[in-house]
């Protein structure tokens, strides 16, 4: 054999084995609380001694880790993690905007990006109450069906909202909506108002309410909101605190250059 046709090939499968591990690293960032051998092999698709090996690799480089033969993210990955989100400024410009929130609203505030077809929470503030929605930074959720995503897909461009609509439409609460009609009809109510509502449509027993954040070309880059339980997050009250959220989220927008008008 030619020995540059093996050094490709070498380079071939090592590029190969990386997006594997990519992978078996993003299987466990979705489960938290860890997953066993049989679990990574069933949700990777791949035979038992490739995951081995993968696994074996990922542990040499503190990416995960290992206890009781359960599977989870390691220690690099949290300092990477954090390494990335002390490099985005915009968590830093927008911290005290979210305290405020939680100061008059007495609920969770967030901060978020879009992910692809996903949202991903970069910051939060937590509610004081002891009872409080659940979320925390790093997770990804569905861009249709939350007060933070349905801000960020508004303001995007049809041909993310398309490809939202192309995943599919998944009912997560009666309140989710599925049809596709009348998410275009939605995405057009928050162009019009400036901020976004989730009555329920994403997890039960919590309502949402979230505002794009804009660019200096006009650019939806991130969104705000603040989420909490029913029982405290009344209709009455998410439409009170809707336009402060709206506010906010226009204050942050000026504080990163923008000036005018939504760019879309």
């Amino acid at each position: 054999m030619d020995p540059k046709s093996k050094t490709s090939s070498e380079a071939t499968g090592s590029a190969k084995a990386l997006v594997k591990g990519i992978a078996l690293i993003d299987l466990l960032a979705a489960a938290p609380q860890g997953l066993r051998l049989t679990d990574v092999v069933r949700e990777a698709e791949l035979p038992k001694g490739t995951v081995l090996r993968l696994l074996d690799t990922l542990l040499d480089a503190d990416l995960i880790r290992e206890m009781d033969g359960v599977y989870r993210l390691g220690p690099r990955c949290a300092a990477w993690g954090s390494a990335f989100l002390d490099g985005l400024e915009l968590r830093s410009l927008a911290r005290d905007l979210l305290e405020r929130l939680v100061e008059i609203s007495g609920e969770t505030a967030h901060l978020g990006v879009v992910d692809g077809t996903r949202t991903l929470y970069i910051d939060k503030i937590d509610s004081p109450h002891s009872l409080r929605m659940f979320s925390r930074v790093g997770l990804r959720s569905r861009l249709y069906c939350t007060g933070l995503g349905k801000a960020l897909l508004a303001f995007s461009g049809d041909a993310l909202v398309d490809e939202v609509i192309a995943e599919g439409l998944v009912r997560l609460t009666e309140n989710t909506i599925t049809d596709v009609e009348e998410l275009r009809a939605e995405m057009a109510r928050i162009r019009r108002s400036g901020y976004s509502i989730d009555d329920v449509e994403n997890e039960e027993g919590v309502r949402c309410t979230g505002a794009p954040v804009f660019d200096h070309n006009g650019e939806v880059v991130a969104a705000i909101s603040v989420a909490g339980p029913i029982h405290r997050m009344t209709r009455e009250r998410l439409a009170d605190l809707a336009p402060k959220v709206a506010e906010a989220g226009l204050e942050l927008s000026s504080r990163i250059g923008f000036a005018g008008r939504p760019g879309r």
